[in-house]
C-alpha cells in the first residue's frame, strides 16, 4: 500500500509502471500515423501529380498528450486508488497509541467502535506505522503496552469484548508513564465510551504529558444522548418495586420501558421511566402481587443491550421465609388451639415457614434467626433468653422484621423488643365482670400499611393489652379499634421493624385471626421484609453480612457471570469465589465479576449499579485535543473513475484517427444509408397487421400488478429459501448473506438449484411460499402480533418448517436454567401462544443425521450447541402430518458461518474447528433443505443396505 495524503493506492506495485510513460511517449512521437487511403479509378492519377497536402511523417503532440494520458488512467486504475477520510485516519507522528474505553458503555456501539479501530489499524498499515492497543477496564494480566505491527494488533482487537466494569483510566496512565515515557513522539486515539466517570479530564491531561508532551491527541466521543442508560438498586415498596434510572446529559424529555423478567426469561411487567427535559434521572415503579414479585430474577431497560442496564435479583429478593416461634405446649397435641395454627395457615401460600424446636418457651430462636429469616414471628412470648434476644436484636438492626403477638406471658412481662410500653395484665372487654363491651376493628388511616383493607362488622376483640399513653404512640399505631385503643403497634429498629399485635395470634381474645382480614395483614407485613437472609436494602455498601455469614466463612463460588451486553454467561475461568464476611462490600472486578455468585443453595448477586446511579458525560477535554463523533470513515474508490476516463480517452483517440485517415468521411456516409434503410423497415413493419387482445384495450391500472402479487410470483416461480428481518442491519445482513452461501452450495452440490434468498417481513409479507424460514432471535425481538402469531401458526401446521437460530451455543432450550440470557428470552416471547409440540435434541437415529450427508453433529459458526427438533417426527408414524418437524431450534450461528462475501470468501471465523467445521456447518445446512423439501422418505427401511454400505458396516 501507499498513502498520498488522503489517496491510498491498495496495488502500490503498480504505479512502477509509470516509468514506461518516457518510453511510451518516445515510440509514439517517432511512429507516424496511418497514411490516407482514397479509392479511385486509374484516372485519378493524372489529376493527382501535384500533391496539396503532405502526410506528416511523426504523430501530432496532442496525439501523443492523449495516448500518454489513456495509459496513465490505466495504470492508476490497476493500482487500485482510493480516497479515505474519517475520524480514525491517522496524520500525527511516532507509534500510534490507541486507548480504547471497553467497560459497559462501550457496549452500546461497539460496531461503531470496531470499525473505528479497524480504519486507524488500516491508516496505520498503510503508512507502515507501530501501534499499541490499550484498553481502560482493569484486568488481572493486563497486556504490555510496546508497539507492534499494524497486523499483530489487529489480531488481539478482533478478540476484544465490552466488559461488565467501569473504566480505571488513571490507572491505565499509570502504566503508560514508564512505558512511553522514552518517546519522542506519538500519535494518540482515544475511543471514548462518552462517559466521564469522574477521571476524564485528568485522563486527558496524563494522555497530553506522554512522549515528552509531544503528543497528537484525538479523542472520538460518543455523543452524550447515545450514551447508555444505568439502573440502580430498587426500592421495595408497598406495591411493587421502584428503580432509579440514570442517562448522561439533560437533554429532551425521553421515555423508556423498563421490564421485569422471571428466571425462565418470562416477561413479568413492564413500566415506563421518563427523564423530564433537562433531567439526568428518572424513576420507573412496577406494580406486582407478592407471587410474581417473588418470581422475578432480573430487571432491565428494554433496547439496552449493556451491564449497566441490568439489576439482577437473588434470594433476598425472591424468596421470604418466616421463623415462628411460640411460648406455649399445644403446637403437637391441640394444634387447632395452638397459638400459631392460624398464622402458619395464613402465611403458607406466600413464604416458607421454619419453626423453632418445640423443647421450651423461646429454644431454638437463636439458631432460627442465624439460618437466614426475612420474618420472625413469636406468638405469647413475653421474656426471650438473653442469648436469644441478642441475636434477634442484631438480626432486626440489620433489617430484619419482627412480628409479635400478645397473650398471658407478654401481659405479664415483657423485654425490650417491643414497639411501645405495655401496662400489665391486660384489658378484658364483655364478661360478667365488666360494663364494656368486646371493640370492632377502625377504619385504617391512610398512612397506614393497611389502608385500604376491607373490614368486616363481625370482627372483634374482647381481650387486649394495653400501650401506656404518651407522645409517641399515634404515630406508632398501624389500626386500632373503635375506642381509639391501640390493635397493632409498630416502630422502626435500626434498618428493621418491631410490630405488635395487642391480641393473640389464635381465637382466644378475638376472632380476627379466623376472618380474611388476618391474612391480608400479615401479607401486607411479608411485603415489607427483605428476602431470606437480607440485612437492609439489597446490596448496599457498607450493609453488614448476617449472623449467619459471619458466622459461617465459607465463600459465595461464582456460578454465572453478567458480560458488557447485560447476558448471563459462564463465568470466566480466573474468577474468584467471595468470603462471606466481604460479600456486601463486593464491586465487580475482574477476580469477581458482575454476576451470581452461590453457597450452600443460597444465591447473592453482585451488580454493576450503585444504589443511585449517577451517569457525567465527557466533556471539557483539555485545549489540544481534536474531538469527533463516531462517523464512518467515507472510502471513495477511484478506479470506476479512471477506468471510464481512459474509455472516453481511448474513444476520442479512435475518433481522431479516423478523422486523420479519411475513413470517418466513409463512416458518416455509411450510417446515412443504414439509418435510411432501418427507416423504411420501420415504416414497412408499421403497416403489416397484427392481432389485437383484451388485455391490450385494458386500463394502466388492470395492468399493473400490486407488490403482493408481484411478491407472490418472485417467490413461486422459483423454489427460494427466507430469512427473517429483525430490524437490526447487521444481523439481517449476517442472514442474507449466510442464504446467499447455502443457496450457492445446494446449487454446486445437489439437484436443488434454488433463486436467490428473500427477505421476509414477519407482520406484513406472507410465508406459505417458503419451504424453510431462517429466523435469527436478537435479544429486543418483540412479541408477535395476534395476526403474525395466527399467520405463523398457520404455516407450521400445513408443512412449513422454520428454523430458529439463538446465536448463543451456551443456552439449554429445553432446560431453561435458573440464569437463562436475552436470547432465550426472545424466542420465549416469539414462541408464545404458538402451539409448539414438544420438543427433543436430534437422536442418532433421526433424518436429519442422513438426510443427504451422513452426520453427527450439527456445528455451525459455533459448536456444541444441540440441534431441537419436535419429539414425535423423525420416521415414519412421526407425530407431523408428512413426518417433518414443523420447528427446528439451534444456537450455533449457521448464518454466520455460510455467510460469504461478493468474492466468495467466509466472513467468520468458524470457532473452534476452523475450516472443517464450515464444511459440517454447509452440510448441515444441507441436510436441513434436503429434509424439509423431501419429508422422512429416508426413514424407509430401503435405505438401510446403502447407508450401512457407507458407513462400512
Amino acid at each position: 500500500m501507499l498513502t498520498l495524503g488522503a489517496i491510498v493506492f491498495q496495488n502500490a506495485l503498480a504505479l512502477w509502471a509509470l516509468l514506461l510513460l518516457p518510453v511510451i511517449w518516445w515510440l509514439l512521437r517517432m511512429t507516424p500515423p496511418r497514411p490516407e487511403r482514397i479509392s479511385f479509378p486509374p484516372i485519378r492519377l493524372l489529376l493527382g501529380l501535384i500533391a496539396r497536402e503532405e502526410t506528416p511523417h511523426k504523430t501530432p503532440w496532442w496525439l501523443i498528450v492523449l495516448r500518454v494520458l489513456l495509459v496513465t488512467c490505466i495504470i492508476l486504475a490497476i493500482a487500485r486508488p482510493v480516497i479515505q477520510e474519517g475520524p480514525a485516519a491517522t496524520h500525527g507522528e511516532g507509534p500510534l497509541l490507541v486507548v480504547l474505553d471497553d467497560g459497559w458503555a462501550a457496549a452500546k456501539g461497539w460496531p461503531d467502535r470496531m470499525a473505528a479501530l479497524s480504519s486507524a489499524l488500516d491508516a496505520a498499515e498503510r503508512a507502515d506505522q507501530p501501534v499499541m492497543l490499550a484498553t481502560t477496564t482493569a484486568r488481572r494480566n493486563p497486556a504490555l503496552i510496546e508497539p507492534k505491527a499494524a497486523a499483530d494488533a489487529r489480531t488481539r482487537a478482533s478478540a476484544l469484548v465490552p466488559r461488565a466494569l467501569e473504566p480505571e483510566r488513571l490507572a491505565l496512565a499509570d502504566r503508560l508513564d514508564p512505558a512511553l515515557g522514552s518517546l519522542d513522539a506519538l500519535d494518540v486515539l482515544w475511543l471514548a465510551d462518552g462517559l466521564d466517570y469522574g477521571d476524564g479530564q485528568a485522563f486527558a491531561e496524563r494522555l497530553a504529558g506522554l512522549a515528552g508532551g509531544n503528543t497528537d491527541i484525538r479523542a472520538v466521543v460518543t455523543p452524550p444522548g447515545e450514551t447508555g442508560l444505568m439502573i440502580g438498586h430498587p426500592d421495595a415498596e408497598e406495591d411493587g418495586l421502584s428503580l432509579p434510572l440514570a442517562r448522561a446529559g439533560n437533554g429532551a424529555a425521553q421515555t423508556r420501558t423498563v421490564a421485569a423478567l422471571a428466571t425462565n426469561g418470562r416477561s413479568l411487567a413492564e413500566a415506563p421511566a421518563t427523564f423530564p427535559a433537562g433531567e439526568t434521572t428518572a424513576r420507573a415503579t412496577i406494580a406486582l402481587p407478592l407471587a410474581l414479585r417473588n418470581e422475578i430474577a432480573r430487571i432491565e431497560i428494554a433496547g439496552e443491550r449493556t451491564a449497566g442496564a441490568v439489576y439482577l435479583l437473588d434470594d433476598r429478593w425472591r424468596r421470604k421465609t418466616v421463623g415462628l416461634a411460640s411460648g406455649g405446649s399445644l403446637e403437637r397435641e391441640q394444634p387447632l388451639l395452638a397459638p400459631l395454627y392460624y398464622v402458619r395457615r395464613a402465611l403458607e401460600p406466600y413464604a416458607e415457614l421454619k419453626t423453632a424446636r418445640p423443647d421450651g418457651a423461646s429454644s431454638g430462636i437463636a439458631g432460627l434467626v442465624q439460618s437466614g429469616l426475612s420474618m420472625l414471628v413469636l406468638a405469647d412470648i413475653g421474656q426471650l433468653a438473653p442469648a436469644d434476644l441478642e441475636a434477634v436484636a442484631n438480626w432486626v438492626g440489620n433489617g430484619g422484621v419482627l412480628v409479635r403477638f400478645a397473650g398471658p406471658r407478654l401481659a405479664g412481662g415483657h423485654d425490650d423488643m417491643v414497639p411501645v410500653e405495655l401496662r400489665r395484665g391486660g384489658r378484658a372487654l364483655g364478661g360478667a365482670l365488666t360494663w364494656e363491651e368486646p371493640q370492632p376493628v377502625a377504619p385504617f388511616d391512610e398512612g397506614s400499611p393497611f389502608s385500604g383493607l376491607e373490614l368486616s362488622d363481625r370482627i372483634s376483640v374482647k381481650r387486649q393489652v394495653l400501650a401506656e399513653p404518651n407522645a409517641e404512640l399515634s404515630r406508632k399505631v398501624w389500626a386500632r379499634l373503635a375506642d381509639g385503643t391501640p390493635l397493632v403497634t409498630a416502630e422502626q429498629n435500626g434498618e428493621g421493624l418491631v410490630i405488635l399485635f395487642h391480641v393473640t395470634a389464635n381465637a382466644d381474645w378475638s376472632n380476627l385471626p379466623l376472618s380474611g382480614l388476618f391474612v391480608e395483614m400479615l401479607r401486607r407485613i411479608l411485603d415489607r421484609a427483605q428476602g431470606a437472609g437480607a440485612q437492609g436494602p439489597a446490596d448496599t455498601p457498607g450493609t453488614p453480612a448476617s449472623a449467619a455469614e459471619q458466622a459461617d466463612g465459607a465463600a459465595f463460588t461464582p456460578i454465572r457471570a453478567l458480560n458488557g451486553y447485560g447476558e448471563m454467561v459462564d463465568p470466566p475461568a480466573d474468577a474468584q469465589p467471595i468470603p462471606a464476611n466481604a460479600l456486601a462490600e463486593a464491586r465487580p472486578s475482574p477476580r469477581h465479576p458482575a454476576g451470581l455468585y452461590r453457597r450452600a443453595g443460597v444465591t447473592r448477586a453482585i451488580n454493576l449499579a450503585p444504589p443511585e446511579p449517577a451517569l457525567a458525560p465527557l466533556s471539557d477535554l483539555p485545549d489540544g485535543i481534536s474531538v469527533t463523533g463516531y462517523a464512518p470513515a467515507r472510502i471513495l474508490p477511484l478506479i470506476g473513475p479512471l477506468l471510464i476516463a481512459a474509455l472516453i480517452l481511448f474513444l476520442i483517440d479512435a475518433l481522431a484517427v479516423q478523422a486523420m485517415s479519411g475513413t470517418l468521411r466513409q463512416l458518416r456516409s455509411r450510417a446515412a444509408r443504414t439509418a435510411s434503410a432501418g427507416l423504411v423497415a420501420a415504416l414497412a413493419l408499421g403497416l403489416l397487421p397484427h392481432p389485437l387482445h383484451a388485455q391490450d384495450q385494458a386500463t394502466p391500472d388492470a395492468q399493473a400488478l400490486s407488490d403482493a402479487d408481484r411478491f407472490a410470483l418472485m417467490a413461486t416461480l422459483q423454489t427460494r429459501l427466507a430469512y427473517v428481518e429483525t430490524g437490526d442491519r447487521q444481523v439481517d445482513t449476517v442472514s442474507r448473506s449466510g442464504l446467499t452461501g447455502l443457496t450457492d452450495a445446494l446449487i454446486e452440490r445437489t439437484a436443488v438449484e434454488p433463486a436467490a434468498p428473500v427477505g421476509i417481513d414477519i407482520e406484513r409479507d406472507e410465508i406459505v411460499f417458503f419451504p424453510l424460514l431462517y429466523w435469527p432471535v436478537t435479544p429486543d425481538a418483540p412479541a408477535l402480533s395476534p395476526e403474525a402469531r395466527a399467520k405463523v401458526d398457520t404455516y407450521l401446521k400445513n408443512g412449513g418448517t422454520i428454523l430458529f437460530d439463538t446465536r448463543d451455543h451456551q443456552m439449554d432450550i429445553p432446560g431453561l436454567s435458573a440464569e437463562t440470557n436475552a436470547n432465550t428470552g426472545a424466542l420465549q416471547r416469539i414462541l408464545s401462544g404458538l402451539d409448539i409440540p414438544p420438543l427433543r435434541e436430534v437422536p442418532p437415529d433421526h433424518v436429519l443425521t442422513k438426510a443427504f450427508y451422513l452426520l453427527q453433529s450439527f456445528p455451525g459458526r459455533w459448536d456444541g450447541g444441540p440441534l431441537w427438533v419436535e419429539a414425535g417426527d423423525g420416521g415414519a408414524g412421526g407425530g407431523n402430518r408428512d413426518g417433518v418437524s414443523s420447528i427446528i431450534i439451534g444456537s450455533n450461528d449457521y448464518a454466520g458461518a455460510w455467510a460469504t462475501d461478493t468474492l466468495g470468501a467466509p466472513m467468520f471465523p468458524a470457532v473452534p474447528g476452523g475450516a472443517r467445521q464450515r464444511e459440517l456447518a454447509y452440510r448441515t445446512g444441507i441436510n436441513v433443505v434436503m429434509y424439509t423439501l423431501t419429508g422422512n422418505y429416508k426413514a424407509d427401511q430401503v435405505h438401510v443396505p446403502a447407508l450401512l454400505e457407507r458407513l462400512g458396516q
